[in-house]
């Protein structure tokens, strides 16, 4: 053993900085005999690091939201009127064609009937101004007629065919107010709701609610807040209150508008359940894929420090560490995407250390500190 006392210091040092104290400090003497607990004591923490890397995290957030139909449309009538049949009610499943209700078609008909005599006189006034221009056109040729007679005929027989036309538009609007006396199907679907019934008088409120059948689609309500947005294609598990297992589908539309009240965006994808137990109106937990795309440098969740709702990390330079402001994307159970703040190949401080430190803290790596743990075992 060598009895200089810089040797002295050198063999207390090792076995202290080798032990495993609760604290996690060790002493470090300058050469010279300084005693520790004196100005020249240095306090180093032994601590984990790591290198950090390029990847792509993924991972899975909750959502929730609700099935809807694809398509759900309130179902009026076109013409008012009473209402005198009604072929469907709540549950019946129809497709696209089939009649839905009736309304009185007597008054339409007979509007249509009169607006056809109107057409038939105004067609016979016409073909008669015509002929008058005619004759008196034979007549000017022998001087027989004055041109001022004619050109009032010829005014005439011009406002004659103007009347045709509007009495066709009116027969031809009469036939399509007879025809919406019977409303039908705009597309396959079920009955959801039914508001009236006959007897009623039928106008622009709707009769009945048509949902789409068969194509149900989940609504899912996307907080801005997330780290990064959905995207079109974003794997979704949907859990459904009665299922057993999640229903497994895929985003294929995101909304451009995030609500201004709720903070959310709202996303939408088909729901695929052959067993048809699903409803619309049914309430979803949702686990949606987020997804850092290309790689980015990456960290272990423990790296990183939280204050004041700020994120840091402690950067490695040499012997000494710094606190780095650092921006955060998606994380996952071990894992967290740095979006700023720092570079591939930087060294950061992890683990239970991180609590600890400051900006400025001298460290040992717990690498370090088991080889010079070996070291001081050995020495004779």
């Amino acid at each position: 053993m060598m009895r200089s006392s810089s040797g002295i210091a050198l063999f207390l040092l090792l076995p202290l900085v080798a032990c495993g104290g609760e604290d996690h400090r060790a002493a470090e003497v300058a050469e010279g005999g300084a005693a520790p607990g004196s100005q020249a004591s240095i306090v180093v923490d032994r601590v984990e690091t790591e290198r950090v890397a390029l990847g792509a995290i993924r991972t899975f957030m909750a959502a929730s939201g609700a099935v809807q139909a694809r398509r759900v449309t309130e179902i009026g009538a076109e013409v008012s009127g009473r209402l005198v049949q009604v072929f469907v009610d709540v549950g019946d499943v129809v497709e696209e064609g089939d009649p839905l209700f009736r309304i009185d078609a007597r008054p339409y008909g007979m509007g249509l009937a009169e607006a056809r005599a109107g057409l038939a006189l105004a067609r016979a006034e016409s073909d008669n101004a015509a002929q008058e221009v005619d004759r008196v056109g034979k007549l000017i040729e022998q001087s027989a007629a004055s041109e001022q007679h004619f050109d009032q005929l010829e005014t005439a027989a011009a406002v004659a065919r103007a009347q045709v036309e509007q009495m066709e538009a009116r027969v031809a609007r009469a036939e399509r107010d007879l025809e919406c006396t019977l409303v039908r199907a705009p597309y396959a679907g079920s009955i959801v709701e039914r508001r009236a019934h006959e007897g009623a008088m039928a106008g622009p409120m709707p009769i009945l609610v048509l949902q789409e059948t068969g194509v149900l689609e989940a609504v899912l309500a996307i907080p801005d807040a997330w780290p990064a947005p959905v995207r079109a294609g974003a794997e979704v598990r949907l859990y459904v209150e009665g299922l057993a297992e999640p229903l497994v589908t895929r985003i294929d539309r995101v909304s451009d508008r995030v609500d201004p009240e709720t903070h959310t965006y709202e996303v939408r994808g088909p729901v695929d359940d052959p067993s048809r137990s699903v409803k619309a109106g049914s309430y979803l937990r949702a686990e949606v894929e987020m997804s850092s795309g290309e790689p980015a440098p990456v960290v272990d969740r423990s790296a990183l420090l939280t204050r004041d709702g700020r994120s840091y990390v402690f950067r490695v330079s040499g012997d000494t560490v710094e606190r780095v402001a650092v921006r955060v994307g998606i994380m996952d159970a071990d894992r967290a995407q740095i979006l700023s703040g720092l570079a591939s190949g930087d060294e950061v401080v992890r683990g239970e250390a991180v609590g600890r430190l400051e900006s400025g803290a001298r460290i040992e790596r717990t690498e370090d500190v088991s080889a010079m743990s070996a070291r001081a075992e050995t020495t004779p």
